[in-house]
């Protein structure tokens, strides 16, 4: 329930109290004890009626405040280096995709380490930048000339 629900509820209630205790008052005065005793039992139906809805209240209140409680932001990823690069991690999940996650606010996992011409690192298999962990060797990268 929104606050002006409850508040609109609980005027309600009240302007309703206030015509049945005018009611009650006028069946006093009253020889028909017919009447006395419906309109005694209708207060104490009331009555029950505005306890259900006070307690209502103040539970709906307190799950209110449970829900606020429990609804938690998730972490932000942090930046940790692994080797020649900086990944973007969650705790102890990830490696995530450093270009996905600035430009999208997406946390795309890595594929597994794998050797590649230029070293061993991870793809990302949305944006497919590669990410050298260790770079290769200057000799292993140099290109043979078989004329040599």
């Amino acid at each position: 329930m929104e606050l002006s629900t409850i508040k609109t509820a609980l005027e309600l209630l009240g302007n309703a109290s206030k015509g049945l205790e005018s009611v009650r008052e006028r069946a006093k005065t009253s020889s028909d004890a017919a009447l006395k005793e419906s309109i005694s039992k209708l207060y104490d139906d009331f009555l029950d009626l505005k306890a259900i809805i006070l307690r209502l209240t103040e539970e709906n209140t307190e799950l209110r405040r449970q829900i606020s409680q429990s609804v938690e932001k998730p972490p932000m990823p942090e930046i940790r280096q692994v080797g020649e690069t900086n990944y973007y991690f969650v705790g102890d999940q990830g490696p995530y995709c450093q270009p996905c996650y600035i430009r999208n606010s997406k946390l795309v996992d890595l594929m597994p380490q794998q050797r590649f011409a230029g070293g061993t690192g991870r793809k990302c298999p949305v944006c497919f930048t590669v990410f050298f962990e260790v770079l290769a060797s200057p000799e292993r990268m140099r290109i043979k000339n078989y004329w040599e």
